[in-house]
């Protein structure tokens, strides 16, 4: 029993033996590591003294390579971090380059690539101290990351040092090949506000599509109404139809006075039926004053040319694919703005049914002083104000035809358009040899429209015969 007590005795006396000297070991470990700490936030501090003489500066490089020669390499970052918190841009060239020094900015770019989500999470804290142009590389690189926490917290720490040169750099990665560093680069943009349009409106002019096109989302997710006047052009310049559509969409949801007649100039004279499509659906989205007028129009249109298609025998399917969407679209929107099915449906059969109508428009449905503003209007400046009085004299009878045929040589492609679908709903044949001439217009939209209205003509007349 003796001997048992003895042997516990000694057993918990070497227990408490080695955790009095663990403990010891741990504080002497941690003094000596606040030792260290101190020492280089001593030599750091002489770092923070203006060098306004020789012997100054070559004092401060000699900090610089005491703290990058410091054995221990963490208490040399800790000093380094510490200065990059100074507002003196000399200062914060100093800590980068013991960073630098220390290879500190490699270890986290490697952690930041490959390492587990806390390293990574500590690097990107790093990393957004540092906020020169590598530490940036680094962090939109990590916008791509796999785990949406990692990029989210990535994008923060692009905007912790210099936000102007971060929206410059995030607004050249909306180019990236990297859908997802594109996209958060965007996201990241659109958080910023209006810190952010001038690198967002330099990107209009990129030569990668998805970069103007997420610009143009952003800018338009922004809001600011003056944006308008940046995007109006890319509805007729820009080459790639997406761009153009998501600029219809941005306008769209600016709003504004002139909006329809924006979203309408888009629906009918776009080369891209979708772009077409999805201007039709954004007037219903919209839900402006005249927006149910246009889309109406717009659902005579492709009805008539659907019909006239049918009637010839033509593979529908094929041929028609962009109209029945930009019907479908059209529907879409009419739906939108509370049209009932049964409504549409009875404004689609009437337009059917315009295919068949015998009679030419009789002289004198509009009054003479309509009529002669109208033939005003198409020597107007405005190409809109054009269109809008060709389109007009669709209800003045024969009188008018002289004039629109004169109309299908304007230099703008709407008013074209719009004159070739007047002179379709007069039904003159002797408007057919203007019309076929338009068949080769450079616009896609005018050769639909000329066509479309050759066959109502003639669709008009055969029906004519038949009846007589």
């Amino acid at each position: 029993m003796i001997f048992e007590r003895d042997l516990i005795e000694s057993v918990i006396f070497l227990a408490a033996a080695l955790a009095g000297g663990g403990l010891l070991l741990h504080l002497a470990v941690r003094w000596r590591y606040a030792a260290v700490v101190g020492r280089a936030r001593r030599i750091a501090a002489r770092l923070r003294d203006p060098a306004t003489t020789l012997v100054a500066v070559d004092e401060q490089a000699s900090a610089i390579e005491e703290l990058a020669q410091l054995p221990d390499v963490n208490a040399a970052v800790t000093a380094a971090r510490e200065l990059l918190g100074s507002k003196d841009a000399a200062v914060r060239s100093a800590g980068i380059e013991i960073l630098r020094r220390s290879r500190s900015l490699d270890r986290w770019a490697h952690d930041l690539r490959r390492g587990g989500y806390r390293a990574k999470l500590r690097a990107i804290e790093a990393l957004g101290e540092v906020g020169d142009e590598r530490a940036v590389e680094e962090l939109i690189e990590a916008l791509g990351d796999d785990d949406p926490d990692v990029a989210r917290q990535a994008s923060y720490a692009v905007l912790e040092r210099d936000r102007d040169y971060a929206s410059d750099r995030l607004a050249d990665a909306l180019s990236s090949p990297d859908r997802r560093i594109a996209e958060t680069a965007a996201a990241t943009l659109v958080h910023m506000g209006e810190e952010a349009v001038e690198a967002l409106v330099s990107q209009l002019a990129s030569l990668s599509p998805q970069a103007r096109r997420l610009a143009v989302e952003s800018l338009g997710a922004i809001g600011l109404s003056d944006l308008g006047e940046v995007l109006l052009p890319l509805l007729e310049v820009d080459p790639d139809g997406e761009v153009r559509a998501s600029a219809a969409r941005a306008i769209a949801h600016m709003g504004g006075d002139d909006v329809v007649t924006h979203l309408r100039r888009v629906a009918v004279s776009d080369p891209d039926w979708f772009v077409r499509a999805r201007a039709f659906s954004l007037l219903g989205e919209v839900n402006a004053p005249g927006a149910s007028e246009v889309l109406m129009e717009g659902l005579a249109e492709v009805q008539s040319y659907i019909a006239s298609c049918v009637m010839d025998d033509e593979d529908v399917e094929p041929v028609l694919e962009g109209s029945q969407r930009i019907r479908s679209a059209i529907i879409a929107g009419l739906r939108m703005l509370g049209l009932t099915d049964e409504e549409i449906t009875a404004a689609e059969r009437e337009a059917a049914g315009a295919q068949f109508d015998s009679d030419v428009v009789p002289e004198g449905e509009q009054t003479a002083e309509a009529v002669s503003e109208n033939i005003r209007a198409l020597s107007d400046r405005d190409a809109v104000r054009r269109a809008e009085a060709a389109r007009g004299l669709a209800e003045a009878g024969r009188s008018a035809v002289a004039v629109l045929a004169r109309a299908l040589r304007d230099p703008d492609p709407l008013v074209r358009g719009e004159a070739a679908r007047s002179l379709g709903r007069l039904g003159v044949r002797d408007c057919l040899e203007a019309l076929a001439k338009c068949l080769a217009d450079p616009d896609a939209n005018v050769r639909l429209a000329a066509s479309t209205a050759m066959r109502a003509i003639v669709t008009r007349d055969a029906a004519r015969e038949l009846t007589d």
